[in-house]
């Protein structure tokens, strides 16, 4: 093999490389930090989901307390 037919290889090579990468890598790349965004965002609403949930609950137990102590004032009519 003479050093044209291996520089001519590597040619081949890298050009496969290269349109590979164009062809399949990229895109790949590009839809994976994508997908990354999507689930960082729905991690930051899934949190602010929880803190409104606890929220709601202690409301809830709040007024179920109130209701208790009216239920037991008008027990005590």
């Amino acid at each position: 093999m003479t050093l044209n037919d291996a520089a001519m290889i590597v040619s081949i090579a890298a050009a496969c490389g290269g349109a590979f990468y164009k062809a399949c890598l990229a895109p790949l790349r590009e839809s994976i930090n994508r997908l990354a965004k999507l689930i960082d965002e729905q991690s930051k609403m899934i949190s602010s989901d929880r803190v409104k949930i606890a929220e709601i609950e202690q409301s809830c137990r709040s007024a179920h307390h109130r209701i208790d102590r009216l239920d037991n004032l008008m027990d005590g009519r």
